[in-house]
């Protein structure tokens, strides 16, 4: 039935249901395909309030970092979450080879604080090294940060699944760029970051 359907009809058809699959805060800002990630083009800056693993509260924009990545994860994920990890690591142990950034910092925001005690993610996250840091949102923050960045989570039967978007920040928390959870970028993590910090020096 559908390839009875006018050309330029299918064209419009597929172009929403593209279009559809990203958040209005991304579809409002220009963008262009670059490498593995999508490119974001936004003035403003992202900034939310958190806990980290010792109940202390602090704000997104004062990481002080030269690129932060941000994921949202929950340990029992059998999916994209061990696979945002493990590019993670490979990235960190990259920059360690290099030394090439002042400092990045993996922020992992849990979307099940009930049940993953802070201990939990001090063990198995934040332990890995330095850079990575665990966060817990109050429940309208971390809805509202999901909301602006796209970040769909769905409950079924208690358990919750999420988008696995993975979104890169530059120093001054601005969105630059999107990973989506069919994208596996390897080497391009790298690349990107040194795209941005040479940006960021061009601009001084």
């Amino acid at each position: 039935m559908f390839k009875k359907t006018p050309l330029w009809l299918r064209t419009l058809i597929v172009s929403g249901v593209v279009l559809s699959a990203f958040p209005l805060a991304i579809i409002a800002s220009s963008y262009a395909n670059q490498g593995y990630g999508l490119s974001i083009n936004r003035d403003d800056s992202l900034n939310f309030s958190w806990l980290d693993t010792k109940g202390f509260s602090h704000s997104f924009n004062e990481i002080d970092a030269d690129a932060v990545y941000l994921m949202f994860g929950f340990f029992s994920c059998s999916d994209i979450c061990p696979v945002r990890v493990h590019q993670l690591q490979q990235l960190s142990e990259k920059l360690d080879q290099e030394n090439a950034l002042r400092d990045v910092k993996f922020l992992m925001v849990t979307i099940d604080p009930f049940n993953e005690p802070a201990e939990l993610r001090e063990r198995y996250f934040n332990a890995l090294s330095n850079r990575f840091v665990s966060a817990e949102l109050s429940p309208e923050i971390l809805k509202q940060v999901q909301s602006e960045l796209g970040e769909r989570v769905r409950y079924l039967n208690g358990s919750p699944s999420h988008a696995g978007y993975l979104y890169l920040f530059n120093h001054e928390k601005k969105l630059m760029k999107v990973y989506s959870q069919l994208s596996y970028p390897k080497g391009a993590l790298y690349s990107d970051l040194i795209t941005i910090e040479q940006s960021s020096q061009e601009r001084l």
